[in-house]
Formats: structure tokens, sequence, C-alpha cells
């Protein structure tokens, strides 16, 4: 949609976010932006596109990235694709050396991405801003065991070698955008496969609020085909207030809102914050599919990792990533509610596999509304908790 020849991304083609603009991107060239707070600095001189991770299923939101929801708020920035991609990190060390585990460097977030590694090795850990900066700090001599990076970034020769390529703990991805400034954006939202919006509201406490219930109610009355009903895909929690980002058809402030709730500040609509030519939900679907079936294990999962996780419910193709669990919790559970009210009330068409399951639970929603649900825990380290 956006004519992409260059692609802008932190730590160039060699860093995660680099690999993962490669795969994306076949033939695009890459070209380093610097660290990615730099990012937001070049806005206004530099076009793009930009490409930048903004979830890790382990870390959570990439805390340099926070202003990427900012700017959609602001709206500064239009997200022209998103995409997750299973990340991986090899284990370089010195070739004349033993191999030795004491100290070992890498991006910050590897810490947490590779824990079970680091644990099972009893290995202290380094952080750097980028895996492109503790490489560079590991050849020039600093006082590391050895470096977490990303596959293939290093040409090896005769100082260096792999000694693991399996040190990422299980369901390890992590989520990137790919987004240009607004004046720079030029799409016919008609022909999008999935429009993003996003919308700020108030902290979703233990009990709904009547701009909660209006903003659920009205998304959804209207829609005939569940598949057609925008997919809640992340919550950003914001001290007192809460950001949520959707993918599926054009939505409209007037669509969602109404004047007094606008006036009163309890919704915002930052209508078209993007266009995508893939659906976000379906290739995630298909990621775990192939790489991390236990998360599409059962009918009701949460991932956790540190100040992170992931709420899913495969049946309904519903992935939402957050980092504040209580918060996404609450919104998870009201969203799925109100689609078992539409399919309820009627006149919805879904699969018959969601037929299935939404006759499973009718008598339990019946009884226990939102509450009904029990997820199931994936372990960030591998299996159930």
């Amino acid at each position: 949609m956006i004519n992409i020849d260059i692609i802008f991304c932190p730590g160039g083609a060699t860093s995660q976010t680099g690999t993962a603009v490669a795969e994306r991107y076949p033939g695009c060239s890459i070209s380093s932006c610097g660290k990615i707070l730099d990012v937001f600095e070049q806005l206004e001189s530099n076009a793009g596109p930009y490409a930048l991770p903004i979830w890790n299923s382990h870390q959570g939101e990439v805390e340099d990235a926070k202003d990427v929801w900012k700017c959609i708020e602001e709206s500064k920035i239009k997200i022209s694709d998103i995409w997750a991609k299973k990340i991986e990190f090899w284990f370089l060390k010195r070739t004349v050396s033993v191999i030795s585990y004491g100290i070992i460097g890498s991006v910050k977030v590897a810490k947490t991405q590779c824990s079970a590694f680091l644990e099972q090795k009893s290995a202290q850990f380094k952080g750097y801003p980028l895996t492109n900066d503790a490489l560079q700090a590991f050849q020039d001599g600093a006082e590391l065991d050895g470096v977490l990076i990303t596959p293939n970034q290093c040409e090896h020769g005769v100082n260096y070698e792999v000694a693991a390529t399996e040190t990422a703990n299980p369901n390890n991805f992590t989520s990137f955008v790919t987004f240009v400034p607004t004046r720079a954006f030029d799409v016919d939202f008609s022909t999008a496969n999935s429009v993003l919006t996003g919308i700020t509201m108030g902290a979703l406490g233990s009990y709904s609020s009547d701009a909660e219930r209006s903003l659920f109610e009205k998304m959804f009355h209207t829609v005939t085909d569940l598949n057609h009903i925008p997919k809640l895909i992340f919550v950003f929690d914001r001290d007192s207030r809460v950001g949520l980002l959707f993918e599926g058809k054009r939505l409209d402030e007037g669509d969602l809102a109404d004047a007094d709730e606008i006036e009163r500040d309890e919704l915002s609509i930052h209508g078209d914050a993007g266009a995508t030519t893939r659906c976000y939900t379906e290739e995630l679907r298909e990621l775990f599919r192939l790489n991390f079936p236990s998360l599409n294990s059962d009918d009701f999962i949460v991932h956790h990792g540190v100040d992170t996780c992931l709420f899913a419910c495969p049946p309904l193709d519903l992935y939402t990533h957050g980092y504040n669990a209580d918060a996404v919790e609450r919104a998870v559970r009201y969203y799925i509610s109100e689609l078992f009210q539409c399919w309820t009330n009627g006149g919805m068409t879904c699969t018959a596999e969601q037929d299935k399951f939404f006759e499973r639970y009718k008598d339990s929603w019946e009884e226990n509304r939102s509450e009904f649900m029990q997820f199931k825990p994936i372990s960030p380290t591998g299996g159930n908790e």
C-alpha cells in the first residue's frame, strides 16, 4: 500500500528489527536510523517509512517505542503494516576460549527473552541498547564471555564461533510496525484489507463504565458477520487512561461515540490509525500454528512474561496483547461477553466451529457473564504454569 524501496530501522540490517524487515520485505533496502528513540526526532525531516518493535511476548511493551501509541493519538503517524516474528538468539564466543558463561552481553530485552538459558548457565547478563552494540563491544574487547546475537549477524571467521543456537525461551515472538508520518500516508482505505482504529478511554476498572458499554455495543450491534467485527489486538495502559487498538473494518467516530462522550473526554477516537494489506490476526494465528502451538491449545489462553501478557481465544481469532494484565483481561472479558450477547440475539453469521464454541459455553455465560472464562496459563519458559 505504501511504496517501499527503503525502510529505516534501529540498528540497520543486522539488528533483530533489520532481520525482521528483510524477511517481511525481500529486496528492500534497509538503513539504520540510530536507536529507537532517534526515530521520533526524525519524523519531521524524514518521511520514512520506519520499522520498530513495539511488543515482545516475554518483555512486554518495548519501552523506547512507547511513543508509537502517543504519535497515533496525536495523529503524527499512520501504520502501514503490523506483523509478528519468532525471535531467536545465537550465543557467540571467541574461538580461542573455553566455553564460559560468566558474563553474557546482548540487547537489554534478551535478559527476559533468554532467561531460561541464562539461568541454566548461571550467567550474569550485561545489557546494551541493540544487539549490534553488544557485538561491537565484544569485538572491541569488552569483558564478556560471549554475546547473544541475531542469527547470522557476525562474520565469524577464525575469531568467533556459535556455541549455541537454541537460547531463546519458548513462545518468544516480537510484534513490529511499519509507519510513516501522516503527511506521507497515501492510502485508499476502501481497498484496505484491514484498517486500524485507535481508541483512548478511561482506565478499565472492575466495573464497566457507561462509555465502555456504549463503545462495544455500538461497535458490534450493526455487524451481521462475527468475523467482520474489528479485533482488539493491543491494550496500551497509560496511568489513568487506556488505549485500545483494533483491526478490521473502517470505523468512524460517529459509529462509536456520541458528542457528549467526546465532550466529556470519556472517549477519543483515532480513526484511520493505519491500514494494512495483510491481517495481523490471521498471520499471528498461522505463526502460532507453525511455531507456538501451545498458544492455540485451548479455547482461552493467557501467556505471561515480565510486565507483559497475551490473552487469546483461538476459536474467535482473538489475540490481545498488553502489559498490564488486569487491564487487558478486563477488556478481553468484556469484548468476548459482548460477542456472546450478539450471538444470543441471533442474526449474526459465524463458522460452524464458532457456533459450537458458543453452544459449548452458552449456559455458563448466561449464568456468569464475562466471568465464565477460565484462561489456561502458558509458562513463558515452556509448558503450562
